[in-house]
């Protein structure tokens, strides 16, 4: 069997294409992963942004930091 015998560049091929995929593979996933997690935080913070500026009129009443330890338990129950 020569290395100039076609057959030989279908395994070669398959096992290119393996290394390939084993090398580049977990980063693609990682970026996709993190990239859905930054959505997510970006999501919390502006819904975090919208419930204080919704109850900011009800932080003289019942304090500061219970407007907070509200926002806080209404995002963690989503």
């Amino acid at each position: 069997m020569a290395i100039t015998e076609p057959t030989i560049y279908i395994p070669l091929g398959l096992c290119a294409a393996y290394v390939v995929w084993r090398f580049f593979a977990p980063s693609f996933f990682m970026n996709r992963e993190l990239a859905r997690h930054a959505r997510m935080d970006a999501l919390r913070e502006h819904e975090r942004g919208r419930l204080a500026e919704a109850l900011a009129p009800l932080e003289p009443k019942i304090g500061p930091g219970e407007i907070e330890a509200v926002i806080e338990r209404y995002l963690d129950a989503r």
